[in-house]
């Protein structure tokens, strides 16, 4: 049996791609008016899926057939002449410049999406927030529907030009305003579609309350989800497997950049004592109402009452002693003590 979790990173198979719904008509209401986007988020939140989704399904999704769609990846190229050199060759053209790929596009005669992941590289590089500014004029310049080719010598040439970019963390400041679009935790209608997407037809699906305590393990990112789901998956191939345990050194041995998980998931030390026990992480209140809950490990200051129980009955024995000036009397003060507390355990345990 192998487990359908192993690939991790970027979806790149349609048929693997589910939810994001809410992010998905907010990209496309911008493309459409054909204002450049940034789409931001955390580590694991999915930013380089949902952007090769777009290249793959912007054009039925807007009604562009002949819609020309690039993805590049930012954060493997040097520089931005080596990124326009990629895109005007693409068109049909050679010179790596802003200049050659606006003429390319109006002689291209098709709209045009360009997609670019990995923004936060080529900004800390030094020059993704000039490439981003010289693609978002263009496409502010863009004239929707545009099909022809470049106009009469002396006027601006015409084009259809779509940008789209996703960057790690919060969105930078540019010059050039571009719309903004944030990844944050999937739902659970979102997460249950998503790791069902990955089992064979016929295959068991996760439970409810297994879902939700991935939920809570990966705080509703889709990357971690599917790294949790992966260990949970193992339990059916080895069923003495302790996957959040697994989960966990994964997790601190290869930390996630600009880590979205709650502190607590990798606090948790020791999963083997409860095995069916996870850690509550916040989710919105719709969601954690049948979470399972992780009992509070209490150090012997953080509760008393044991002590208290033992000690309690004999002290008072001893201060009844002490004010009757009578022996019998304190001994009879602690044994009603002692049974007090005796009959407190049994209705405790009862209950």
């Amino acid at each position: 049996m192998t487990n359908p979790f192993s690939e991790r990173g970027r979806i790149v198979d349609p048929g693997k791609f589910v939810g994001r719904w809410r992010e998905l008509g907010a990209a496309c209401e911008q493309l459409e008016r054909r204002r450049p986007i940034l789409l931001y988020g955390p580590s694991g939140s999915g930013r380089s899926s949902l952007l090769t989704h777009l290249a793959q399904a912007a054009g039925a999704v807007l009604e562009i057939p002949n819609l020309n769609a690039f993805y590049l990846d930012l954060a493997v190229l040097p520089d931005a002449a080596t990124t326009y050199g990629l895109i005007v060759r693409a068109l049909g053209g050679s010179e790596p410049t802003i200049a050659a790929l606006e003429r390319r596009l109006a002689a291209n005669g098709r709209p045009v999406l360009i997609c670019l992941d990995g923004v936060e590289s080529a900004i800390a590089a030094g020059w993704g927030e000039d490439l981003l500014e010289r693609l978002g004029r263009l496409a502010r310049r863009s004239s929707p529907g545009y099909h022809g080719v470049a106009g009469p010598t002396g006027q601006s040439m015409a084009y259809d030009l779509m940008v789209v970019g996703a960057v790690r963390g919060a969105p930078p400041t540019l010059s050039e305003p571009f719309a903004t679009v944030r990844l944050g935790p999937l739902s659970f209608a979102e997460a249950r579609m998503l790791l069902d997407s990955y089992l064979e037809e016929g295959e068991p699906l996760f439970s409810a309350d297994e879902v939700r305590e991935l939920m809570v393990l990966s705080a509703g990112q889709p990357a971690f989800l599917q790294r949790a789901a992966y260990h949970l998956y193992e339990t059916r191939r080895r069923p003495t497997y302790r996957w959040r345990k697994a989960y966990r050194a994964e997790l601190r041995e290869n930390p996630p950049v600009e880590n979205p998980l709650p502190p607590a998931i990798f606090e948790a030390e020791d999963d083997d004592e409860d095995d069916d026990e996870t850690v509550q992480a916040e989710l919105p209140p719709t969601e954690t109402s049948s979470l399972p809950r992780r009992r509070a490990s209490l150090t012997p200051s953080d509760d008393l009452r044991p002590l208290l129980a033992a000690v309690g009955p004999l002290l008072a024995g001893l201060v009844g002693m002490q004010a009757s000036n009578s022996w019998p009397v304190g001994i009879a003060i602690g044994a009603a003590g002692y049974l007090s507390v005796i009959i407190w355990n049994w209705r405790r345990g009862e209950g």
